[in-house]
């Protein structure tokens, strides 16, 4: 029965890991990354949001959709 679990377990951390790489969400956690290896201090969670959708709308005219 615990291998039912571990397993469960296992394919319930995948979907949650494809999720959050296919929405954008594991960005942020790069980016706080990035910045400790830096030694810089993080942006704040909004301020990073902010800029995606700032960055994300001034590249608009090269998508194709």
């Amino acid at each position: 029965m615990s291998a039912v679990i571990a397993r469960l377990s296992r394919g319930a951390a995948a979907v949650r890991w494809y999720l959050r790489a296919l929405t954008g969400e594991d960005r942020w956690d790069r980016h706080v990354e990035l910045c400790a290896a830096q030694g810089r201090t993080p942006m704040t969670r909004r301020e990073f949001e902010r800029h995606r959708t700032d960055v994300a709308a001034a590249h608009a005219h090269e998508r194709c959709c």
